[in-house]
């Protein structure tokens, strides 16, 4: 049987405060958790197994980020 692990999700806020967001199973539903928060925020956000105290290690996709979103917005507008 193959458990997954959960994610804690939290958001570093400008004035380094970490911010829990949500708690998802499993790596991809926490890669893609995350996604979709930093696609509205300019803050980093990280996933860790708070059982392990292992944080998850992933790549945002870039052309999904937040600064893309906005460089897109102000060259149409």
């Amino acid at each position: 049987m193959s458990l997954q692990r959960n994610y804690d999700i939290f958001e570093i806020s400008a004035d380094g405060c970490s911010i829990w967001r949500a708690c998802v199973s499993g790596q991809f539903d926490a890669q893609r958790r995350i996604q979709e928060l930093a696609e509205h925020s300019r803050n980093e956000f990280f996933a860790i197994d708070l059982r392990s105290r292992e944080r998850l290690q992933f790549n945002l996709n870039p052309k999904n980020s937040y600064e893309q979103i906005v460089n897109r917005n102000k060259r149409v507008a």
